[in-house]
């Protein structure tokens, strides 16, 4: 039995405290709107690839903004970056639910509506992700981004869970007002932060794009960090993209409908949250290269499973260990990364880690849609889980070889110094 002291140590943090507080409602609110959104667009066009579509056009940015924003944050004040985004997500998501409450939503609005909300979630996501580092005190850090995760996949659990019941009663609208309203949540919680007075590091005469240019080198000279690269972009492009199946799966396979899709969703967020207090549990960050691989292998035989499937009940047992492999990956993936960055270049290295996982992941679901369309769902599934396991033995070796050496040195080095 995991000891809840070490689950929960980053808790006693106050600031990592409120800030986990206020990423509850917001979170649970985005997975609210994001599986109200895939539904409606699947119910209005009867498309997997309009259901790609609108992953495209909400995760796209991220791709080509997302080394810019690690840039800036690097350079300004993190706190302010998250606000503004965050408070700018809700213009979307009330735009969205007042014109799905009108009746006269069309599949333009969605995908106009997403693509706002991807603008604005491409300077978010790395910006968070860089942020937690500044929250609690090093040591504490790879249990901070697993208590994240779990909150992520929690929300997972709850929103879609509220989803399937809104839905079928008073319809998507209220799914998205909600969502608008619980970016307050967040807000409310980044401004009350105590935090030291934000003092901007020198940049001189240095671009932006220079800065981008240093940080990439910098990757390049770690061998560990590319084999971690590899891995979650073949899972990125192969694998996560049966997340947008899930609308059409559930319709045409299961013979189902939005309750049907909630399941199977739930079903995703309970593995993944599952997996992530596993994680939180785990005392220190040695050896977590090992869980990498070994996530990543597995995440692709679940997929070759749920391929096989026409049962609802085979298909959520199958989607627990799915979303806990790929939750697992993910996870120790961004504790590694962070763990292996230098301060200065955390934000840029996280984006580089972000455009590899939801900048790529949005391509790949849009051609996952269109194939699922044409060939069906069960073949796209069972190519995909190959082509994530064939990935994770190939970039497996190279991560087992240099990453135990480069952690050991990175704690050793973070160990020397005073706590943050």
């Amino acid at each position: 039995m995991p000891d809840l002291s070490t689950t929960l140590r980053s808790l006693r943090n106050p600031n990592y405290r409120l800030f986990f507080g206020g990423q509850a409602a917001s979170l649970t609110g985005m997975w609210l709107q994001l599986t109200a959104q895939s539904w409606l667009i699947y119910r209005l066009t009867g498309s997997a690839a309009a259901v790609g579509v609108v992953t495209f056009a909400m995760q796209g940015p991220g791709l080509f903004l997302g080394p810019l924003a690690g840039a800036l944050a690097d350079r300004y004040d993190k706190r302010r970056i998250l606000v503004l985004a965050q408070a700018s997500s809700t213009i979307p998501a009330l735009l969205l639910g007042l014109v799905t409450l009108s009746g006269r939503v069309e599949p333009w609005h969605i995908i106009l509506l997403a693509f706002l909300s991807g603008l604005t979630r491409a300077f978010e996501i790395p910006t968070r992700q860089s942020f937690i580092a500044e929250l609690v005190e090093r040591r504490d850090l790879s249990n901070a981004i697993a208590l994240n995760s779990a909150l992520f996949n929690g929300a997972r659990l709850i929103g879609p869970a509220i989803a399937g019941v809104l839905i079928p009663t008073v319809g998507e609208a209220w799914c998205f007002l909600a969502n608008a309203i619980s970016y307050a949540a967040i807000v409310g919680a980044l401004i009350a932060l105590r935090l030291p007075r934000f003092e901007p590091p020198p940049r001189g005469d240095t671009s932006i794009a220079a800065e981008i240019g240093e940080a990439l080198r910098y990757v390049r000279g770690q061998p560990a960090m590319l084999g971690l690269f590899g891995s979650l972009s073949v899972s990125a492009v192969a694998g996560m993209p049966y997340t947008v199946l899930l609308p059409s799966f559930a319709s045409r396979m299961l013979g189902g409908g939005p309750e049907t899709f909630s399941y199977l969703q739930i079903a995703v967020g309970l593995g993944s949250i599952v997996g992530a207090l596993a994680l939180a549990s785990k005392a220190h960050v040695l050896g977590l290269e090992r869980w990498v691989v070994g996530a990543g292998f597995f995440f692709g035989i679940c997929l070759v499973a749920i391929s096989l499937t026409r049962s609802v009940t085979f298909a959520v047992l199958a989607l627990i260990p799915t979303g806990l492999f790929f939750m697992v990956q993910m996870a120790t993936t961004n504790t590694l990364f962070q763990t292996l960055a230098p301060n200065a270049l955390r934000g840029r290295i996280m984006s580089f880690h972000t455009s590899a996982f939801l900048g790529l992941f949005p391509i790949a679901g849009l051609l996952a849609g269109v194939l699922a369309d044409r060939f069906g769902e069960a073949a796209v599934l069972a190519g995909g889980g190959v082509v994530v396991s064939a990935g994770a033995i190939v970039f497996g070796r190279v991560t087992l070889r240099h990453a135990p050496g480069a952690l050991s040195a990175a704690v050793a080095s973070s160990d020397s110094r005073p706590s943050s």
